[in-house]
């Protein structure tokens, strides 16, 4: 008899209301840059077209990166949404952290999901956050003996941390 392998488990990056607003309106100024940019420059480098292409190539780039911005916001705001109505908020001890030497990245966290519902400790998993959060720091150089505040769906495996004043909140989750 073979045995299936558990699906793996989804980390969603929490993002608040305004925090989305913010992306979008950055993605908005973006993409207006880019187009108002190509708009306004075209009349002026019309006789030499490298210089038309190295700018259309530039627009085009602005343009992308706003778009991929405003779908990004929108995808994390439906999965946040999504966590917060039928996920429960838990506290993940921290197993192990392993500092990085990627810039934007400080720590790699080992977290342990709650035991499973059928009692199996063999079947205990973890799942890896990296983050440069400042909770998260703290949390990582006091591994082992730190917990750090999630919201996670054990029937979706769905899981993802709680970052600045939402840790001190306890989301109500709805029932259905």
């Amino acid at each position: 008899m073979s045995r299936t392998a558990a699906p793996e488990w989804t980390q969603i990056d929490l993002t608040s209301r305004r925090g989305s607003w913010g992306q979008r309106v950055t993605a908005g100024l973006l993409v207006a840059s880019g187009v108002i940019g190509f708009a306004l420059s075209f009349p002026a480098l019309s006789q030499w077209w490298w210089e038309l292409a190295l700018l259309g190539f530039g627009c085009l780039l602005i343009v992308l990166l706003g778009t991929g911005l405003w779908i990004n916001a929108g995808m994390s705001a439906g999965e946040t949404v999504t966590l917060k109505e039928s996920g429960a908020r838990a506290e993940l001890p921290v197993v192990s952290a392993f500092e990085t030497t990627d810039e934007a990245v400080r720590y790699q966290l080992q977290l342990r999901l709650p035991e499973p519902a059928d009692g199996h400790v063999d079947g205990r998993e973890f799942v890896v956050h990296a983050c440069g959060y400042h909770r998260c720091v703290e949390a990582a150089r006091a591994a082992p003996d730190s917990v750090l505040p999630v919201l996670i769906d054990v029937r979706k495996r769905t899981w993802g941390v709680i970052h600045g004043s939402n840790a001190s909140e306890t989301p109500t989750p709805s029932s259905g």
